[in-house]
């Protein structure tokens, strides 16, 4: 309820549970003012697979009402991405740790933050002191106007986003196997591989995924035969004003039939999508830039100007997901404000992209009263503020008179 308020800290969660035992407080539970230093032992003992179920079926709950329908795109499609979540520098891994920063050794530090936390990523550099990076995976339901992140799962520390894929999808099938919510999963090119493709095919789901020459041949054959078309002859096209630019997005694709290339049996198409930005007061171009794509969806499925729409809506994750969290909730701006333990880090992830799906599907199902517009994310948590905690000052006296 403090993330949904958009608390910042630990301390300001704990003057939420002030003003949620004035209001509400026998219902919730709470019965008074609970510290910010107890709020933080809990977050540590927390289970993240527990409250990922509670992610689940608030998605379910969601979808049985018909608030995540596609009505971006034309079937459900969920776009996953990485995101760096906290940094822990030497005095917060000695303390994770139970050593003393100023005695500890760094095999010691080593031997047991590699086994008490599996799941952040131990780095030595050779000058200075060692660090950790939490780093998680998040997948976002990009067809709705709603932009809610479903599910976040860790990347263990000895691997790395792409290596993390595969499980990360069966994680997601096995929570929404069920509803239908999605069918398609979209990828940038750091967690594109054709292991990855054959598990999102293997589980019954279609892929759009973005690659570059890191992946081989496939990316020689799509920039071969895309690479060299004119934009005047371009099968799709679309254009849009963005921050004082005309943005212009162009769009080809090569059938690659039913077997195929090389080891991507699976693949049925190509796609190149060239982005075109130009100043709107003299015309010149700014900036022009290619991406190519590889989907199992055939060509009779997805025709291409759909297939430009998905290669810009797996954009929203960064848009809807990761950028609301920094910027509204402040994510990077104290990044172990409540809580320094990498488990704890996690659990707040969790935590976060919970209050973000409420907050999201509130704003697009809400309009301002007086000008009928989408409500802001503050004007959306402060109506909860206010809906859970009644008023915030103390007035009576000013009442009385």
């Amino acid at each position: 309820m403090a993330l949904v308020t958009m608390a910042r800290s630990l301390r300001e969660a704990e003057q939420r549970t002030g003003e949620l035992s004035a209001r509400h407080g026998e219902w919730h539970g709470i019965a008074g003012r609970i510290a910010d230093n107890t709020l933080g032992r809990v977050l540590s003992q927390l289970r993240l697979a527990a409250l990922l179920a509670c992610l689940h079926r608030l998605v379910k709950a969601e979808h049985r009402r018909g608030n995540l329908e596609p009505t971006r795109l034309p079937f459900g499609t969920v776009a996953i991405d990485g995101k760096h979540v906290a940094t822990l520098r030497w005095r917060d891994l000695c303390r994770a740790v139970d050593l003393k920063p100023d005695e500890a050794s760094i095999e010691e530090v080593r031997a047991q933050f590699a086994a008490r936390y599996p799941e952040a990523q131990l780095c030595e550099p050779e000058d200075g002191e060692p660090y950790a990076l939490v780093r998680m995976h998040t997948a976002t339901l990009v067809s709705a106007d709603a932009s809610v992140c479903i599910h976040v799962r860790p990347i263990e520390g000895h691997t790395n986003e792409v290596g993390s894929m595969p499980v990360l999808l069966e994680e997601l099938k096995a929570a929404y196997c069920r509803t239908r919510l999605f069918e398609l999963v979209t990828t940038d090119a750091g967690n594109t591989s054709l292991k990855a493709a054959g598990k999102a095919v293997e589980l019954g789901l279609s892929y759009f995924c973005q690659i570059k020459s890191i992946h081989g041949d496939l990316y020689t054959e799509a920039k071969q035969t895309l690479g060299g078309r004119r934009m005047a002859r371009a099968r799709a096209s679309y254009s849009d004003k963005q921050n004082g630019q005309l943005v212009t997005y162009y769009a080809w694709r090569q059938d690659l039939g039913d077997t195929g290339f090389l080891d991507w049996t699976h693949a049925r198409q190509l796609v190149r999508v060239r982005r075109v930005a130009e100043d709107l007061s003299t015309g010149e171009t700014i900036s022009t830039g290619d991406r190519y794509d590889v989907s199992s969806l055939p060509v009779r499925t997805l025709v291409l100007r759909r297939a430009l729409d998905i290669s810009r809506a797996h954009w929203r994750c960064e848009n809807g997901t990761h950028w609301t969290s920094d910027a509204e909730l402040g994510e990077d701006r104290r990044q172990l404000s409540w809580s320094r333990p990498p488990h704890g880090v996690l659990v707040v992830t969790a935590l976060r992209m919970m209050a973000l799906a409420i907050l999201a599907v509130a704003r697009q199902m809400t309009r301002l009263g007086y000008s009928k517009e989408t409500p802001s994310w503050a004007q959306v948590a402060g109506h909860f503020r206010l809906r859970l905690c009644g008023s915030i000052l103390e007035t009576s006296a000013f009442d009385e008179v």
